[in-house]
């Protein structure tokens, strides 16, 4: 298998990093130390790029071009991870509308979402429901030409600001998971209430409670049939958790190169620090680990990008990279000795936007069940 990128991925790569840099990474502080929501204006502007459409297959209207879109998730995590997550739950979306979705679905939902004029988000977690997807409590009840939702969702990404939400809901709880629904609910078409929730990190990304009461959405928004909604969350599984790996690959090169430049320039003992030993150890401990992510992450986007089944690849590189990148955020602050706990310097905030990985797209817990399970064929779940 070939790790090297090729030349349009390389001229791709180089694009988006200056555009990054030059557009965005001016507003990060602001933004995050102050607490202020991403706009639309700013997401907008990454359009060109065409995030939402790189992984839709083309004969869907997209770009069909996962590795070079994984790549972009590195850069855009390397300098913003609140506008990295917001882009990788609009972009998911948009592939699952894609790939289940009607062709009347897919013409109301997905030029807007390609454009980056709307956004997206999935909405599965309930305040007592997170790792056992199955045990879905919010209902839908068919009422002729529509459903009626009653329930509420917890720790949705980009929720108050979606406009159209994946959710996710029970028509049947006897029949457990085979009763679990997905619809399309489309803010101001479908009444709901939204509120953001205060957290650790990537404060820039909202994350938002969603209620449901006896919210009325229309039978042609419901996505597949009954029954196949835990069916439909999980065809995007693979490729949410390799971008995550990737944004977490990118968070950590950015925490590196912070630390790289530090001890080259902090001086003590009359010399820069990157010149004593146990300094130079973090540092190369924090390459090595960086490296081995990207090159993991990179092996299931090409497994991925093939059309093959990479369900331990995938886990593999999201349990390793987001666990990683805890490791060497850590370290990076170490470097920065009693600087790197204050807002100064930006590896503090690497540090708490990290955090958020370990846990997103299937905690480090349930991959290491996933893995388990594909080795030895027995489940520790069920």
């Amino acid at each position: 298998m070939d790790f090297q990128l090729n030349e349009e991925q390389r001229i791709l790569q180089k694009e988006i990093k200056r555009f990054l840099e030059k557009e965005i990474a001016p507003l990060v502080n602001e933004y995050e130390y102050e607490r202020k929501p991403l706009t639309k204006e700013i997401i907008k502007k990454l359009e060109p790029f065409g995030f939402t459409r790189a992984i839709v297959p083309e004969e869907r209207g997209g770009l069909g071009d996962l590795v070079s879109y994984f790549i972009m998730i590195e850069e855009l995590s390397r300098v913003w991870g609140s506008l990295r997550t917001l882009i990788s739950v609009s972009s998911l979306a948009a592939y699952t509308i894609a790939m289940r979705g009607t062709k009347e679905q897919r013409e109301k939902f997905l030029p807007g979402l390609f454009s980056l004029d709307i956004l997206a988000c999935f909405a599965l977690t309930e305040p007592n429901v997170g790792s056992d997807a199955g045990a879905v409590e919010t209902t839908a009840e068919r009422k002729g030409d529509h459903y009626l939702i009653n329930g509420s969702k917890t720790m949705i990404t980009g929720g108050s600001m979606a406009d159209v939400v994946c959710l996710y809901a029970t028509v049947d709880r006897s029949k457990k998971e085979k009763g679990i629904t997905a619809f399309l609910v489309k803010k101001g078409e479908s009444e709901f209430e939204a509120s953001n929730i205060k957290k650790m990190g990537m404060h820039s990304s909202v994350l938002s409670e969603l209620s449901f009461d006896d919210s009325r959405v229309p039978i042609e928004n419901r996505l597949g049939e009954e029954g196949e909604g835990l069916r439909i969350a999980l065809i995007g599984l693979n490729i949410g958790r390799v971008a995550v790996s990737f944004g977490a690959v990118g968070i950590a090169q950015a925490a590196l190169d912070a630390a790289i430049r530090y001890a080259k320039k902090r001086v003590q003992f009359g010399k820069p620090i990157g010149g004593f030993q146990l300094v130079q150890e973090m540092i190369v401990d924090m390459a090595l680990k960086v490296d081995a992510a990207r090159l993991l992450s990179l092996r299931a986007a090409e497994l991925l990008n093939r059309g093959a089944e990479c369900r331990r690849e995938a886990s593999f590189a999201k349990l390793f990279s987001t666990e990683m990148v805890m490791d060497v955020a850590n370290k990076a602050i170490q470097v920065h000795g009693g600087y790197g706990y204050t807002e100064e310097y930006p590896v503090e905030r690497y540090y708490r936007d990290g955090r958020h990985l370990t846990l997103a797209e299937g905690t480090s817990e349930i991959q290491k069940l996933i893995i388990g399970r594909d080795i030895l064929g027995i489940s520790a779940i069920t």
